[in-house]
């Protein structure tokens, strides 16, 4: 528990330090979409996270593991590919290295859904508001959102006048960021908003056998055209497209004494084995390169009777990665160019309307169509020409010399094709009985017709395939050449009551349910083994929040029990790819407290802590192990303070972020190892001077040097190598902007 004093130090004096507060000044009240309607967020019986334009700015807020630093409840983690990212929040969630696995937490840009994590990965461009909710929010958020949803909401075109911004930054590591937004009038009825964002930065992975690691050279384009027909109808059309290319993921690593010996014997030099140095050296290029294409249409009608909302979209993608298996300048196993692609297209309708002055409710329908591909048929994980030297001296468990299953230049070939069809149907309504209470009930039909078409096969010229029709490779991807399909129907609940205390208080109380799409593994397991189910959840809440001192402090607690029912895990296999399975079930349950004050009304203070008390598999094969990626107490700590200074005012922000011991690895309790145990303390600062134009500041991130893995993996049986894949090392740079 050591670890922890610098955050209940910090904790506080943020909460004793709030005792001499100004008499002028008070907090920002934050409106919320939340609940499909706009609300004041200490109205909405939701346990909320919500972000401005102004904190995302000040903060630096520039992407989902930005955003999940400032999130106690939020954990963001990936490996070989930003868009396997694995979300997860009061520790539920899933990453999707298989693509068959859908996420836990549901991602919604401008109210529509994105069927993979990674399409949130990259830059945050011209954002008006984030918001994270926590636990299922089945009924209004819909597929997939059984551990909860980040709603992120883009700035909408002005048709007042016209404004924007120029944003520029330069940082170490050669960085250089440009960010352009401009927003105005075409017309009394028609307006425009244009934005973009290139980025680029050298890695910080210094490799000694080739590229560095971990750069970056990005850059998105999104576009905005409003058309308000008459004074209740309006249509907006929005499309992006983003670009990346990246020598992603690097990981540092250690190698096992038959590796260092065979890259002495090469010529190369051996490995330091120093987990946390960032310095690197692998013979194979990392490479993740994505295109992607978003448009939809929103139409919103409003009457004295209610509105009504449509919301219509598109999504294109197409990503190609390249790994080091081995990471390191050995030939030993490689990934190349693992091609995966996918598209969807949703529809939503919802209405919204009263029934006199005391029942307000939304009813909708929903449809999504998406199509997930992998793969092309063709050659992409090679062993090579070290392979057997290495191999051939671990103790690898096979029945048979490694030289009789393995032969250089055996490959694998696979495609995987999967189709998803969603329909749904929800309602939800609320009761405001008299002035101080509130009842909300809400329900989701859905129905998922499901089919996949999976092929692979292993290529080897090892005397077993001759003999025996089967070789080492098989066991990272199982041959198979099969169709699938499966269907089922839902129902989602949701039941909450409030009641306000007084005219700053309210309490609330709420069971939800949420349900995570079933599927079919895509690589790993026999036929009968590839089908797994969906997973359940049921949420139990209960919470207060609290304006207090003429609104200069916020006070928010929520107590949350959650069971999983049937829950997904993806595991990694004994000698290497990865399989999914229904664990059993498991349990979250804790506290998250949220404070916000304003002792001086030039000092702002945020809190957040949340205590797990629980968070643990309950029943299955893994019975007591506990939930990867998740502390007992995670934190943050935040202080904005700004003085006026010329015709403008200086400021300084700090924010630390803390998370206590946890396992960094999803393997079983008999494969963790001490690797796979770390904690995070993590401080990033900016100082500056703004006024109504300009901005200039100074930043820096883990100004600490904190070395923390995010993600460990197990160790790769045929080398013995073990991979760290660290958060990024200090960072630091200036920003200037320039608003019209």
């Amino acid at each position: 528990m050591k670890s922890m004093k610098p955050l209940a130090s910090a904790l506080a004096l943020t909460i004793y330090g709030t005792g001499a507060f100004a008499q002028t000044g008070a907090l920002e009240e934050v409106i919320v979409t939340a609940t499909k309607r706009s609300a004041s967020l200490q109205d909405v019986p939701v346990t909320v996270n919500a972000f401005s334009a102004e904190t995302i700015q000040e903060a630096g807020i520039n992407n989902a593991s930005d955003l999940a630093v400032m999130t106690p409840s939020l954990n963001v983690t990936s490996n070989l590919s930003p868009f396997n990212a694995r979300i997860s929040i009061r520790g539920i969630g899933t990453a999707q290295t298989d693509p068959a696995l859908e996420p836990s937490v549901g991602l919604f840009v401008d109210g529509v859904f994105q069927g993979r994590s990674g399409l949130g990965m990259s830059d945050l461009t011209d954002i008006e508001r984030i918001e994270v909710l926590q636990g299922p929010q089945g009924t209004l958020y819909g597929k997939n959102t059984n551990a909860g949803a980040i709603s992120i909401i883009t700035k909408a075109p002005n048709i007042e006048e016209f404004e924007g911004y120029v944003e520029g930054s330069a940082g170490n590591y050669g960085m250089g960021k440009i960010t352009v937004s401009a927003s105005g009038p075409l017309g009394d009825t028609v307006a425009y908003r244009v934005s973009g964002n290139v980025h680029q930065r050298d890695g910080y992975y210094d490799n000694a056998g080739g590229a560095d690691l971990n750069d970056a050279d990005d850059w998105n384009l999104i576009g905005k055209v409003l058309w308000e027909a008459t004074g209740s109808l309006s249509f907006l059309l929005s499309g992006s497209h983003v670009e990346r290319d990246t020598t992603c993921c690097g990981a540092d690593s250690t190698q096992s004494e038959s590796v260092n010996e065979e890259l002495v014997k090469q010529g190369f030099a051996s490995d330091k084995n120093d987990a946390y140095d960032y310095k690197i050296a692998t013979d194979v290029d990392s490479q993740f390169e994505l295109e992607a294409d978003n448009l939809a249409m929103t139409i919103d009608y409003e009457q004295d009777w209610g509105s009504i909302e449509s919301i219509t979209a598109w999504n294109d993608y197409d990503y190609v990665t390249s790994t080091d298996v081995d990471r390191s300048q050995l030939d030993i196993l490689s990934i190349k160019g693992d091609q995966s692609a996918g598209d969807s297209i949703s529809q939503e309708l919802r209405l919204s309307s009263e029934i006199g002055d005391s029942v307000e409710y939304q009813l909708g329908l929903f449809y999504y169509q998406q199509t997930t591909k992998r793969g092309t048929g063709e050659q992409f994980v090679t062993i090579g020409e070290d392979f057997l030297a290495v191999a051939g001296q671990q103790d690898l468990g096979l029945p048979a010399p490694i030289g009789f299953l393995a032969a250089p230049g055996d490959y694998i070939a696979s495609q995987a094709e999967l189709e998803t069809e969603t329909f749904a149907a929800f309602g939800q309504a609320t009761w405001h009985i008299g002035d101080r209470w509130h009842i909300t009930g809400g329900l989701r039909w859905s129905d998922e017709e499901k089919t996949a078409d999976l092929f692979s096969t292993t290529v080897s010229t090892a005397p077993s395939e001759a003999l025996l029709g089967r070789s080492f490779l098989d066991s990272f991807a199982t041959p198979i050449d099969a169709e699938f399909e499966r269907s089922n129907d839902e129902v989602d609940w949701l039941l909450n009551a409030s009641a306000d205390i007084g005219d700053d208080t309210m309490v609330f109380i709420s069971a939800a349910t949420g349900t995570k799409s079933g599927g079919f593994n895509s690589v790993s397991g026999t036929v009968d083994d590839r089908e797994f189910d969906p997973e359940f959840t049921t949420s139990y809440e209960l919470g207060v929040k609290s304006t207090l001192l003429d609104s200069r402090l916020r006070v928010n607690t929520t107590a949350f029990y959650t069971v999983v029912e049937d829950y997904q895990s993806l595991q990694q296999l004994e000698l290497g790819g990865t399989f999914v399975s229904n664990l059993g079930e498991v349990k979250s349950s804790g506290v998250d407290f949220y404070l916000e004050a304003l002792p001086l009304p030039n000092l702002t203070l945020t809190a957040g802590l949340i205590y797990m008390h629980d968070y643990e598999v309950t029943k299955g094969v893994d019975k007591g192990l506990a939930l990867p990626y998740t502390a007992e107490f995670s934190g943050n700590l935040s202080a904005t303070f700004v003085l006026p200074l010329a015709d403008g005012a200086t400021y300084i922000r700090a924010d630390y972020a803390y998370m206590g011991d946890h396992t960094t690895n999803v393997a079983g309790e008999e494969d963790l190892q001490p690797k796979d145990y770390d904690n995070r303390n993590l401080l990033n600062m900016k100082v500056g001077w703004r006024n109504d134009n300009w901005n200039i500041s100074v930043w820096g991130k883990n100004l600490t040097e904190d070395e923390y893995a995010q993600q460990t993996a197990n160790t790769l049986p045929v080398t013995g190598m073990d991979a760290y894949f660290l958060a990024p090392p200090r960072t630091y740079g200036a920003t200037l902007r320039y608003d019209f």
